[in-house]
């Protein structure tokens, strides 16, 4: 490389605007007299486009398949355990921080005008700022203990983020279940460090290191279970983080946070580094014996659960968070078939389409004073005509509609599964059945927003208008990734491990093309006739609340109930202890008490004893003599 910017450079802009807005956001609570608006949200872009043109011209300046790397330093040495810091730029790593960088700088601009006027403004840009240098250090990391530095760092702002508005206790709930449902799968990224760790040291820690091993004699030379357990462990950690089967209950709840954040969570950073992370350790599950058909089956289970859940919603957040897991499934599905190349692919196209969605969702929230039920809505098309632009875009893009970008690397993903061995043509079609009910929810979304006539209250509609500017130019931007970004994907040619099929390609975006046409028209037809009304309530009942709430009823039945269980027995074994321990005390206290009552100011008593004692004890000595 002829660049001579340090990498850490990349990292470096979010994290000092981070604490820089974190300072003034102290200042300000202590002060009178408040900083500008203008200023502040300056500072809060500033730092992230820094970060963005600085991966750009990381990006331009490394030729294809070069890899480097940039290390800082000794982090942990303590005998047996050596562990460097360094941060490492390649093929994988360039295209996650290119849509990370430029895609949070974007939500940051959005988020402007979203949260202007609320009290914690500064604050929230800079846990916005704090959200990417922590991203930005997960993509960057070399090995897997500053991967899970970066790893904690989003999970400790995704709590911050979305339990921001913390008056509201659903809120609050909210990033609770999100920290702990993390912190479960954080063990799993423990122990498969350990496992890696007895496998070969410290030193396969290094993603470089572990790779060498991997394609040397490692695999040759141990146990095949060590490597199983290693991989099933890292991937039990990116089931919590990218919300796969068991420990997807998490995501759908964070759209109690502020739209912004949802956008972020759900497009750019959080939610795609366990897809991030299995490709980045595609040898090590290749390696591993049956992991690859694990992570393919809780894959496909996930996708079709969270599209049904999808198509059962009346938050318009919520539609899109199940949405956001079925993704998410593709994208695994696509690593559990090898195509990790596939996998990411998908990552980068479904980033602009979800973040244009999000975006445009919560425009639509914005415009009217916060409503979010759908059945509240309709007739919008006219009222917000470039809100419906953008979302129609981006709905035609998550649905794959051909020439648009999710079309490219959703068919990829099918054709990957159909070539799958003898068991592939099945999963294809669940997967196929998938993309079918996503057409289908998501065009619900558009029909019960955009068309009809408006279903909310007169006084709202009244003072329907378009979101400003600064919120509106963001999600033009996104639109364009929405149509073009299929066509701009330079490729990872390391992770083409799949043989391709020798059907050819247009037979399959032929049939997927077909089957999201199936799904529109199916979907138009039936939801402009059959219009949900609103009840008077939000939750859900019926099957949808048992099908929603499937896996959170799982985690209550096989979690918290024996949790609880456990402890009401506990509790009782520790006041049995407890009482006990007070009787075996309270006995020596009673005689000694007693003692002292006799000895007391008693002294022929005293002279008594000790001759009935002396006596006694001079009997007993000549009887056990003899």
């Amino acid at each position: 490389m002829t660049t001579q910017i340090p990498l850490w450079i990349i990292p470096f802009f979010p994290l000092l605007g981070a604490l820089t807005l974190g300072a003034i956001a102290l200042v300000r609570v202590k002060s009178e007299q408040a900083t500008p608006e203008a200023y502040i949200g300056a500072l809060a872009v500033l730092f992230p486009l820094c970060s963005f043109v600085a991966t750009v011209i990381f990006a331009s300046d490394m030729p294809r398949g070069v890899v480097y790397a940039e290390t800082l330093g000794n982090w942990i040495s303590i005998g047996y355990v050596q562990v460097s810091f360094g941060f490492l730029f390649d093929s994988l790593s360039k295209i996650m921080l290119l849509f990370v960088t430029g895609i949070t700088t974007r939500i940051v601009v959005y988020s402007l005008g979203y949260m202007k006027g609320d009290p914690g403004y500064t604050r929230f840009l800079s846990y916005l700022n704090l959200f990417l240098f922590s991203m930005i250090v997960l993509v960057l990391a070399d090995s897997l203990p500053l991967t899970f530095l970066g790893w904690e760092g989003v999970g400790l702002c995704s709590y911050l983020l979305v339990g921001f508005w913390n008056k509201d206790l659903l809120n609050c709930v909210a990033a609770n279940k999100a920290f702990l449902v993390n912190r479960i799968g954080d063990v799993g990224f423990l122990l498969g460090m350990f496992a890696l760790i007895v496998i070969g040291g410290t030193a396969v820690l290094n993603y470089e290191t572990l790779n060498q091993a991997l394609q040397g004699d490692l695999t040759a030379s141990i146990s095949s279970g060590w490597l199983i357990i290693a991989a099933f462990f890292l991937f039990f950690a990116c089931t919590a983080k990218s919300a796969q089967i068991p420990l997807l209950i998490w995501l759908p709840d964070a759209m109690a946070g502020p739209t912004p954040v949802s956008a972020l969570i759900h497009a750019a950073t959080m939610v795609t580094a366990g897809v991030y992370l299995v490709a980045r350790l595609s040898l090590l599950f290749v390696s591993a014996p049956g992991i690859l058909f694990f992570v393919l089956l809780v894959a496909i289970a996930t996708a079709l659960w969270a599209a049904i859940a999808g198509l059962l919603q009346h938050d318009i957040k919520k539609v899109l968070a199940y949405s956001t897991v079925s993704q998410l499934g593709f994208m695994f599905m696509a690593a559990g078939a090898g195509a990790f190349d596939v996998a990411i692919f998908h990552v980068f196209t479904h980033a602009f389409t979800k973040a244009a969605l999000f975006l445009a969702a919560g425009s639509i929230i914005h415009s009217l004073g916060g409503e979010q039920d759908i059945r509240k809505m309709g007739g919008l098309a006219f009222k917000l005509p470039s809100t419906f632009i953008i979302m129609l875009v981006a709905w035609a893009s998550l649905i794959g509609l051909p020439g648009l970008s999710c079309f490219w690397s959703k068919d990829l993903i099918l054709e990957r599964l159909y070539g799958f061995g003898n068991i592939g043509p099945l999963f294809y079609g669940i997967a196929l059945f998938t993309a079918l009910l996503t057409a289908i929810y998501m065009t619900r979304l558009l029909v019960l927003v955009f068309l009809g006539k408006f279903r909310g209250d007169k006084h709202t509609a009244e003072h329907i208008h378009e979101s400003p500017l600064v919120m509106q130019v963001p999600m033009w931007i996104l639109v364009i990734g929405c149509i073009f970004a299929g066509y701009i994907w330079p490729g990872l040619p390391d992770f083409a491990l799949v043989e391709e099929n020798h059907i050819s390609s247009v037979i399959f975006g032929i049939i997927g093309g077909l089957v999201a046409l199936l799904g529109l028209g199916f979907a138009v037809f039936y939801f402009s006739r059959k219009i949900p009304r609103y009840t008077g309530h939000n939750e859900l009942v019926g099957f949808a609340k048992v099908w929603t709430f499937a896996f959170d009823s799982l985690h209550f039945a096989i979690g918290i109930v024996p949790m609880r269980v456990a402890m009401f027995i506990l509790n009782l074994v520790n006041r049995f202890l407890r009482i006990t321990m007070t009787v075996i005390g309270a006995v020596p206290m009673i005689c000694a008490e007693g003692l002292r009552t006799m000895q007391a100011n008693k002294l022929r008593m005293q002279l008594s004893l000790s001759v009935i004692c002396s006596v006694l004890f001079i009997y007993l000595l000549v009887f056990f003599v003899r």
